[in-house]
């Protein structure tokens, strides 16, 4: 009889394990198939991405909450993430509300005060609409965030989400080297009507998918190297480490060489640049972590160094030629002047904003003649300035205080844990990735991107805490 409570118990774990096990591949499933949607970068693409990771977290929640699944990782690991970031969206939305004094209302809802008379439909966001719509999207990044920070506790998943970025990048790449050689200039089946001549795979813009590449990039290497890595006091046969090599590692080379190539044809200066820095920050956290030891480090950063100069070689005369003319008016054409109108705009609101994802409505603005070029900037190429921008300086510092929170625990677990140092590492060099592109370009702000992003930190999160709970944790799956 004494068995029996024992054998319910067990049962029930498992119940709990395979929800949540389930729960997670569908997680999988919507992040890796958003770069498919255009990038994500569409209303339609956006708001069904949205829905979709909303119904996820909301279910999971109601089974968590009802003790039918595990919530892993205990509040208190993320109460330094969720306040910031809390109240930085608690602001957005308060921009975007109509209850706002008419003092504080944005200009534009002035002006249209005086000239059409109407009083009550002001905000404190030049656009309460985009507004509400960026709000939804950074509720679905943080919903990412969240189901991979807690579902991504069990080892076994943090690899998956891993290899499935791998194989993610790898398709996407496949799929852009088949189009850009066929010379068919299409997505999907649609005729490209930009970048032509670039290859964007299933994005429109070049910028975009390099950071994306880049990313696929970063979890192929840093697979090869998890595999190319030696326990401690294990030997290897020249066998055996050539099976290692042949069937456990080179396939992640593969990939890496798939999505570097890609990279470089996408001809994204940033994109470039910052892949680059990102690969030497993985090298360098791997190093810390004692995933690896510093000689197999070096051994395995001159590899890739090969491997990227050859690619190069073949296929990155474009990309490098772009990088020689950095600086010149002919590429950067309008940046600097953006750069500066924005810092005017912050400096007109420093505290209130002009309202999160306003920015093409209060830019228009702002623009004048230095600035030449005709197009309607949707973005500041900067997302730092656009940040500050939108939602003020107080709250863009809140939202960018939970950002560090990540990267600071990430940090930590690299020399807390003694094993799977690997997650908290591709982390930080994704974060640095997006991080140093958002200084020049807007990549960060691709949907399929920023969820991508957003599982990679949970999952870098989740596993910079040791698998054995405290004895006032919850018991934690695997």
């Amino acid at each position: 009889m004494s068995a029996l409570p024992f054998s319910l118990l067990r049962e029930e774990s498992f119940v709990m394990l395979s929800i949540n096990t389930l729960i997670f591949h569908v997680l999988l499933a919507i992040v890796i198939l958003a770069p498919s949607l255009l990038g994500g970068n569409r209303p339609w693409a956006w708001s069904l991405l949205a829905l979709l990771v909303g119904l996820l977290a909301g279910v999971w929640s109601l089974l968590a909450v009802t003790n039918r699944c595990q919530a892993p990782l205990p509040g208190r690991r993320l109460w330094m993430i969720a306040v910031p970031f809390g109240l930085a969206l608690a602001w957005a939305a308060f921009q975007g509300s109509g209850i706002a004094p008419p003092e504080a209302w944005h200009p534009l809802w002035k002006e249209a005060l005086g000239v059409l008379g109407i009083a009550h439909n002001g905000a404190i966001s030049a656009a309460p609409g985009e507004t509400w719509s960026a709000i939804m999207r950074l509720s679905c990044y943080a919903a990412v965030f969240l189901l991979a920070a807690q579902l991504g506790r069990e080892r076994s998943r943090a690899h998956q989400a891993l290899v499935a970025i791998v194989l993610a990048g790898a398709a996407y790449a496949l799929y852009g080297l088949l189009i850009y050689f066929s010379g068919a200039e299409t997505i999907w089946w649609l005729k490209k009507w930009t970048y032509l001549g670039d290859l964007t795979s299933t994005f429109v813009n070049r910028n975009a998918y390099g950071a994306y590449a880049g990313l696929g990039l970063i979890c192929a290497v840093a697979m090869f190297a998890h595999r190319l890595r030696q326990r401690r006091n294990e030997r290897r046969g020249a066998a055996e480490w050539t099976e290692t090599l042949l069937i456990r590692a080179i396939p992640y080379l593969v990939a890496a060489l798939l999505t570097g190539t890609t990279l470089l044809l996408s001809h994204s200066r940033g994109a470039f640049l910052s892949s680059g820095l990102a690969l030497a920050v993985l090298m360098v956290a791997l190093a810390l972590g004692r995933t690896l030891p510093p000689r197999s480090v070096l051994r395995i950063s001159a590899v890739i160094a090969i491997v990227a100069i050859v690619a190069i070689t073949i296929n990155g005369e474009a990309t490098l030629e772009r990088l020689l003319e950095t600086g010149s008016p002919s590429v950067d054409e309008g940046r600097e002047e953006v750069y500066r109108l924005a810092i005017a705009a912050i400096a007109d609101a420093p505290l209130t904003g002009h309202g999160l994802g306003a920015f093409q409505s209060a830019f228009r603005m702002y623009r004048d003649a230095t600035l030449h070029s005709p197009e309607d900037w949707k973005y500041a190429h900067n997302v730092y300035l656009e940040m500050a921008m939108d939602l003020g300086i107080p709250a863009a510092l809140m939202f960018y205080a939970s950002l560090l929170a990540i990267v600071a625990s990430c940090s930590r677990g690299l020399f807390r844990r003694r094993r799977d140092q690997v997650y908290p590492a591709v982390a930080l060099a994704a974060a640095a990735l997006i991080g140093v592109h958002g200084i020049i370009d807007f990549s960060a702000q691709m949907p399929a991107i920023a969820m991508t992003l957003a599982l990679l930190l949970g999952i870098g999160l989740a596993q910079s805490w040791s698998s054995r709970p405290s004895p006032d944790e919850a018991v934690v799956e695997g």
